[in-house]
């Protein structure tokens, strides 16, 4: 058996699986529910933080923000994680509908941005704290806009997914 028919296989196993288990739906549903909200929460705060900070005039803030953005890794790296997965798993569960979606890509397209995005904006993060050069500053400031407005937009194109679905 290839491993297009082992694939297609599996999704059709979980998928059955999937379906005639309401506790397992729910479970998976309530997971990727609860990962955006800690995660994508915790991220849209901090975001607000360090876009509050744009215009201090002071250290003090920036740094303060700065030691914020760098905490929050630990919670939304993991809420990501827990996102992609249980994400994965609803999607195999009715992958025919979801392959076909033009709605579906677009919203996949947004969270790999929304990855390469977290990571420009760890990398920004981290050259400020080396030197406190005020472009890297600018740099954090933008990449933690693009990271509020991606998350609201994949949330928004995640609701607009089960409508259209």
């Amino acid at each position: 058996m290839g491993l297009t028919a082992s694939l297609s296989a599996l999704s059709q196993w979980w998928a059955v699986y999937y379906a005639d288990h309401q506790m397992v739906s729910l479970v998976v549903g309530y997971l990727h529910l609860a990962a955006l909200m800690v995660g994508g929460g915790t991220a849209l705060a901090i975001d607000r933080l360090v876009l509050g900070s744009a215009r201090a005039r002071t250290d003090d803030r920036r740094h303060a923000a700065l030691s914020a953005l760098r905490g929050s890794h630990a919670v939304v790296v993991p809420a990501l994680i827990v996102v992609a997965a249980s994400g994965g798993l609803m999607a195999a569960a009715d992958w025919p509908t979801f392959e076909a979606s033009n709605l579906f890509w677009i919203k996949m397209g947004l969270f790999v941005l929304l990855l390469a995005n977290g990571a420009a904006l760890v990398g920004a993060e981290r050259a400020f704290a080396k030197g406190g050069d005020t472009r890297m500053w600018r740099r954090v400031i933008l990449a933690s806009g693009t990271s509020f407005l991606l998350w609201l937009l994949i949330l928004w194109m995640g609701e607009w997914l089960t409508v259209a679905a």
